[in-house]
């Protein structure tokens, strides 16, 4: 998820239906964040704008090309709500958006944002148009449910995570109230405050909204990550059901038990022609919850190796015994070069950026994408990563992936 804050801010804000996203900067920056975005979330193109402001509005500013792009949707247009967002250049000429957007007696609400790439990455973006949203909720009387904050449909399988932990919170009796950034509702978005718990998934996405929510509503948080494996997800549901007096993991649990029979069934019966599930070296990269919670899920339930090395796409405080080595990319990136010319086979768990990079450097290697950009796999299915699902999904990935490997040597 290397992309830029303006990327971050518009898939949150591209996930509410009925919302549009104008981006208040040139093209190149358009073109990225919409096309990054549209690739999975199907739609969205048509409700992201650009006002290509020229050099002359770097001096005196954007208000004629945000009118002349308020204007276009009028007419072209149908938003329940628009969100301008200013690029890198345009943040520093300092205009009024809103104020724009009054003057122009528009039937919808308008809310700016500055969410170039001076306000980090993807996750800054996405953290900081979050916040916004939380800026625009009011106090309301709770309910038992949860929040599920973090979550977004432009990581991979993201949707179908949501759709996931959706089914397996519900399981458990325990009432979700909203999960931004997956297709919810502005609606269900702005019932946020009813909620008696947050539940945060990803921290680099979701830890400062979750303590504005403190603050403002008096909401309490648990930061979980996400429930990768069997026993992962078990563990997880646990830890939320300590928190939520209704919640009941029988049903879960039960299912839980079932399927880890029927993974086992399958599992002997790959081993008995193959061997243990075994490879000499792992690596992942990808961000913090993916890396962590899949090493600890496949050290612990599916498979062992010599050696488990992270590389973090962002800097986390969490950790898991499961990994023998932690770096953080753009922080320790000579280490990160070495472990790619030390690298001499095994399985990678990463975006197509790593494999490429393997490949260039004619290494040996199998692979399993947990993180976009994918270039050389179609994920189309609603299949999840985390969760029940996603175990059995990600247990028969790493078992073809071995297999791949056993048919390449046999080929040579």
């Amino acid at each position: 998820m290397g992309t830029c804050a303006l990327t971050g801010s518009a898939a949150l804000f591209a996930s509410i239906p009925g919302s549009y996203v104008i981006v208040n900067g040139p093209l190149w920056c358009y073109f990225y964040a919409m096309k990054y975005i549209d690739d999975s979330m199907p739609g969205a193109a048509e409700r992201f704008y650009c006002t290509q402001p020229d050099q002359n509005s770097l001096v005196y500013g954007t208000e004629k090309d945000l009118i002349n792009g308020f204007e276009y949707l009028k007419k072209n247009g149908n938003p329940e709500r628009l969100f301008v967002q200013n690029n890198c250049s345009i943040s520093l000429v300092g205009d009024d958006i809103e104020g724009i957007a009054a003057k122009s007696h528009l039937p919808w609400p308008v809310y700016g944002i500055d969410s170039g790439g001076l306000h980090g990455s993807f996750a800054g973006g996405f953290s900081r148009a979050l916040s916004l949203l939380v800026q625009q909720m009011n106090p309301l009387k709770k309910s038992d449910g949860v929040n599920v904050l973090g979550l977004s449909s432009v990581y991979l399988r993201g949707k179908a995570d949501a759709i996931e932990i959706r089914r397996l919170l519900e399981l458990c009796d325990i009432h979700v109230v909203s999960m931004p950034g997956v297709g919810d509702s502005w609606e269900s978005i702005m019932k946020a405050p009813e909620a008696a718990l947050n539940i945060v998934v990803r921290n680099e996405l979701a830890l400062k909204a979750a303590e504005d929510m403190k603050s403002r509503f008096d909401i309490p948080y648990i930061s979980l990550g996400l429930p990768y494996g069997m026993e992962g997800t078990l563990r997880w549901l646990n830890r939320i059901a300590e928190a939520v007096n209704s919640a009941s993991l029988k049903a879960a649990e039960m299912e839980i038990r079932c399927r880890q029979k029927r993974l086992l069934h399958f599992g002997n019966n790959m081993k008995s022609m193959w061997g243990t599930l075994w490879f000499d070296r792992i690596l992942f990269s990808a961000p913090p919850e993916e890396s962590l919670g899949i090493a600890e899920a496949l050290r612990g339930e599916w498979a062992d190796t010599e050696n488990l090395t992270v590389h973090l796409q962002a800097d986390t405080c969490s950790k898991t015994p499961a990994v023998d080595t932690v770096r953080v990319i753009g922080i320790n990136d000579i280490s990160i070069a070495e472990d790619y010319k030390k690298w001499d086979g095994g399985l990678i768990l990463s975006s197509s950026h790593e494999t490429e990079r393997l490949l260039r450097m004619n290494r040996p290697f199998v692979s399993c994408h947990i993180t976009r950009p994918v270039y050389d796999e179609m994920a189309v299915s609603d299949l999840p990563l985390c969760g029940i699902r996603g175990a059995e999904y990600l247990y028969e990935k790493i078992w073809n992936a071995k297999l791949s490997g056993h048919i390449r040597m046999a080929k040579t």
